[in-house]
């Protein structure tokens, strides 16, 4: 295998399937990229066992061949190259990378015991979405969804499928967030897939890392066969495993009515949170309690520790309904406010122990609730 490709395109693409190499795997081979130079292009290949990335770039290819290469080191050194011609060549078990003035040597291991990662060749698009209704629909979500394996199902991203609908859903059991997007044109078939919330992640990385043309959009399929999908963005796949299991009925907890509302800046509502959060940092569970004041429209925010002390903070909003004392852990509404944009959100609440939900004001198609703590 020889080929010979830009720097500057080389490291791009090396950064993006390097995201995937797990550090410490148990097969040291996953340590490793997979090259496989043919056909003027060198295809790029990477996996977890969990999430895969496909990528090529363009190269003048001497001579084809295939082989895996150590991904960080590999990487760190083509990221600290001038940009200018790289030259790729394996001679005997050993990759030689050069340009100029730079050369490494980097052993290798057979592109044979390299895992197989499921490619899309004719198989058609269940749908497309843009790369701007993505990228929110994963920063709105992502954040909601759990980070330990204690249940699984949790781990994912439910993605409801339907006509020219599609939701995303993420949950940990505390708090869940739920964003609705229209597409363009509609999906191929109704489906419901459970995505593992890492994948999406890293597609939100690789779009907004390359997605300098608006033209682009992001292409679904579903390899039926390997239960696993596929994201394409431009010339990156991204591979995922679907996630077993059956997702909570969450629907029945999404409040359909309220007893207090509260419409407020989302800078004021935030700013509130960090002065309160200076002592709701020690209190166990990180609890604040909103008093919502609808007489004044006024809402106070408070946090109390024995051994710390005790402080308040107070913003106004347009409020109606009435008045209620509700907690909440300051982590949790310090996440949400990290990811929603917008100007003003709505909070809504009918009892002290039922669900806080909040709304973007003027987006009927996103939600987000949070379980209240004991008072």
């Amino acid at each position: 295998m020889q080929f010979s490709c830009n720097q500057d395109t080389f490291a791009k693409y090396l950064n993006i399937v390097s995201r995937v190499v797990n550090s410490k795997p148990g097969l040291p081979i996953l340590n490793n990229i997979l090259f496989e130079a043919k056909s003027g292009k060198v295809h790029l290949t990477s996996t977890d066992l969990e999430i895969g990335i496909n990528t090529w770039i363009g190269a003048d290819v001497q001579s084809e061949g295939k082989i895996t290469v150590p991904a960080k080191q590999l990487s760190e050194f083509v990221n600290s190259i001038p940009s200018e011609k790289v030259d790729v060549s394996l001679d005997k078990q050993m990759v030689t990378v050069s340009t100029v003035n730079n050369n490494a040597e980097f052993h290798t291991i057979p592109a044979d015991d390299y895992p197989n990662v499921a490619s899309i060749d004719k198989e058609k698009a269940i749908l497309t979405i843009s790369q701007e209704d993505l990228l929110k629909a994963v920063k709105r979500v992502a954040f909601a969804a759990a980070s330990d394996d204690v249940k699984p199902v949790l781990t994912g991203v439910r993605m409801e499928i339907e006509g020219k609908n599609i939701s995303f859903i993420a949950a940990d059991g505390l708090r869940l967030s739920k964003q609705t997007l229209k597409l363009k044109e509609e999906a191929s078939k109704d489906v419901n897939l459970l995505v593992p919330v890492k994948a999406l992640q890293e597609l939100a990385y690789v779009v907004s890392e390359m997605g300098s043309d608006e033209s682009n959009s992001i292409s679904l399929f579903v390899v039926e066969d390997r239960n696993q999908v596929v994201f394409r963005f431009g010339d990156v796949d991204i591979v995922s495993r679907l996630i077993d299991g059956q997702y909570p009925e969450y629907k029945q907890i999404i409040p359909t009515g309220y007893k207090t509302q509260v419409v407020a800046s989302k800078d004021d509502f935030s700013n509130a949170l960090k002065v309160t959060n200076i002592i709701a940092r020690s209190v166990l569970g990180n609890k604040i309690i909103l008093d919502l004041n609808p007489k004044d429209n006024v809402v106070t925010l408070s946090a109390s520790q024995s051994e710390v002390g005790s402080n308040r903070s107070v913003f106004e909003g347009v409020m109606e309904g009435e008045a209620l004392k509700i907690a909440f852990s300051a982590r949790f509404l310090g996440d949400m406010f990290n990811n929603l944009d917008g100007q003003e959100l709505v909070f809504e609440c009918t009892e002290s122990v039922k669900p806080g939900v909040f709304k973007i004001k003027g987006d009927d198609n996103y939600i987000h609730l949070i379980m209240p703590m004991m008072l």
